[in-house]
């Protein structure tokens, strides 16, 4: 009898956490909604911090902490902590390095006077002498924040393309890999455009900006797509086959990394080849 097409994993505990995951979405809009539209962006470096935790740590960690603390997984074997090590890391390689890229090449600016944490690579990005007034410094709260942003993409990716590979059970091996590099490219192109189409609002772009938005969204998509034709396939494998041991958070921490210097490469290449779209 052959397998029928699904939308969640065959495994139980990461399917909890793909369920919890996908549960997150209103709650992330509804959130970054609200932090726009009562100008609370604008913010002390104090609150600025609360803020930006407040929308990733009590969903996304403490929540399945105890939804899963009577669970027969252990809770260092747990997908969904090992999902969030693996955005932590992720992230903060993304958010020291590779901002510094969207900034020089697709001009992406950050502008929070009142913020006077900001942490960035010293060598890769503008001058330093310069970087603040141009507004090319990252504040903390970006790696708080982004942790999040970052889960909600990949659960909701992982879904769609776990949906696509097991529809095709009777293909050939060269079906199966055509139908799965389009559906890694059709989400990481999509998750690129719509995070720029739906962050930088109105509200928000007194902080948060492009120096030509029409151009990020045409041709800087394409530049932010390499992230997840990186990270989307590795997420995938976390724990996604149930007859196969579960990923160490060693190992969640190497693959994490791998997609950091992977996606660092991607950026310089096209910075070398095509160089800066404003």
């Amino acid at each position: 009898m052959r397998p029928r097409p699904h939308w969640l994993s065959r495994n139980p505990d990461k399917a909890f956490g793909e369920k919890l995951f996908l549960t997150f979405l209103p709650v992330f809009f509804a959130y970054n909604a609200a932090i726009q539209q009562l100008g609370w962006l604008d913010a002390g470096t104090f609150w600025h911090v609360v803020q930006n935790l407040g929308m990733w740590l009590p969903y996304c960690v403490l929540l399945p902490a105890w939804l899963r603390r009577d669970a027969p997984v252990r809770w260092r074997d747990s997908y969904w902590l090992k999902a969030n090590v693996f955005m932590a890391v992720w992230v903060f390689h993304a958010t020291y390095f590779h901002t510094e890229y969207f900034f020089a090449l697709l001009g992406l600016r950050y502008r929070f006077p009142d913020v006077a944490l900001t942490f960035d690579s010293a060598l890769v990005g503008p001058d330093e002498a310069s970087a603040a007034s141009t507004f090319q410094k990252v504040p903390v709260g970006m790696y708080l924040n982004s942790i999040a942003f970052f889960l909600v993409y990949h659960s909701a990716a992982v879904v769609c393309m776990r949906r696509v590979v097991t529809a095709l059970p009777a293909a050939s091996p060269l079906v199966r890999r055509l139908a799965w590099a389009a559906i890694v490219a059709a989400t990481a192109l999509f998750f690129a455009f719509m995070e720029t189409r739906l962050y930088i609002t109105d509200e928000a772009e007194a902080n948060v900006w492009y120096v030509d938005l029409a151009a990020m969204l045409r041709f800087g998509s394409l530049f932010y797509a390499m992230y997840f034709l990186v990270s989307f396939p590795t997420f995938f494998r976390l724990d996604e086959r149930p007859d196969q041991p579960p990923w160490s958070l060693g190992r969640t921490v190497i693959e994490a990394s791998f997609v950091a210097i992977t996606s660092l490469l991607l950026l310089d290449l096209w910075a070398r080849f095509v160089g800066p779209i404003v």
